[in-house]
């Protein structure tokens, strides 16, 4: 099968660890965020077990990233590989279309980074932000918007504090939800026509694809007042 080569000899889990540089003490997602951030994308809150992350991947091979970073504060983080993905087939085979990465490769791309509060990434760049749940009374606008990613998914919005970019520099974004073939994990919707997971996009990045397509003015009034 397939699958199968996404499946990791052993599930990765990482413990709490620091590092320190001459301005005193450094988390090792702080310092590698600053090296890699602009080819990487970033799961805010990622828990202790890292799972269902299809919509990741896609994401990553669309833009073409090196590196997978998971983020918590949790004392250690871990990829259990029979919940990582919902369709193990479908990714290896993204995987395999990839000409920089085969799907054993994917694991030297992840990174995880336990005892990490995702509010000490402030000002820290990266190309794309996911988050999958963002509970109640937690607010990252300012956080996601100081991180300037391209890209910013939100996933199962149930229960969860939605994140509101509109008119801070980002959109809404349907047609990339089309164009990465993005799928809900729990496909619930909140609202008609809700997927259970939104798509931000940074007013700057793919303006021209946007602007290109067909009902580019519904599409330009859909993202200015909905969100």
């Amino acid at each position: 099968m397939l699958g199968v080569e996404l499946t990791s000899p052993a599930p990765i889990r990482c413990q709490m660890q620091y590092e320190t540089d001459i301005k005193g003490l450094t988390k090792p997602a702080i310092s590698f965020l600053k090296e890699n951030g602009h080819t990487s994308i970033v799961s805010l809150g990622c828990g202790q077990q890292v799972n269902r992350i299809d919509n990741h991947l896609s994401l990553m091979a669309g833009l073409n990233l090196n590196y997978y970073v998971g983020i918590d504060c949790s004392p250690y983080i871990e990829m259990v590989s029979e919940n990582l993905f919902m369709n193990p087939d479908n990714m290896t085979d993204l995987l395999a279309q990839d000409h920089r990465r085969s799907p054993r490769r994917f694991w030297k791309a992840v990174n995880l980074f336990p005892g990490t509060f995702v509010e000490e990434l402030a000002g820290v760049h990266c190309a794309i932000v996911v988050c999958q749940r963002v509970y109640p009374g937690f607010f990252w606008e300012d956080l996601i918007i100081s991180m300037s990613p391209k890209l910013v998914l939100q996933e199962d919005l149930h229960g969860c504090e939605r994140i509101k970019l509109r008119g801070k520099h980002y959109v809404r974004n349907w047609s990339k939800i089309r164009h990465f073939n993005l799928k809900p994990f729990r496909p619930w919707p909140v609202f008609p026509g809700e997927k259970n997971l939104i798509l931000w996009r940074r007013r700057d990045f793919g303006k021209k694809q946007e602007e290109s397509g067909k009902f580019r003015w519904l599409k330009r009034l859909c993202e200015s007042y909905i969100g």
